[in-house]
């Protein structure tokens, strides 16, 4: 292949789509359960991977619950007493220090 060949073919190639930022799914006031993307929203925008890490390495932290054996939910009232856990924690070592 000559060097034209290709400069041509790349000359060729469609604009790249400007990526965005991702809008975060709104929770319902009333919900009970969250999806793991809305708790990914909730941790800041954080991605799929980076929450099994998450749950792997901190035994505390709330654990998924599967319907229909994939859809992955979280229990809101348990993620709410985990955060309140974690701020305890924070305020602790802050005090500790």
């Amino acid at each position: 292949m000559t060097g034209k060949r290709a400069s041509a073919r790349l000359e060729e190639a469609p604009p790249r789509i400007a990526l965005r930022p991702r809008a975060p799914v709104p929770v319902p006031a009333d919900a009970k359960f969250i999806t793991a993307r809305q708790y990914c929203d909730r941790l800041g925008g954080i991605s799929f991977t980076t929450l099994a890490r998450m749950l792997e390495r901190d035994p505390e932290m709330p654990r998924p619950i599967y319907f229909a054996n994939r859809i992955r939910f979280f229990d809101l009232a348990a993620i709410e007493a985990y955060e309140r856990l974690c701020e305890a924690r924070t305020a602790a070592n802050r005090n500790s220090r």
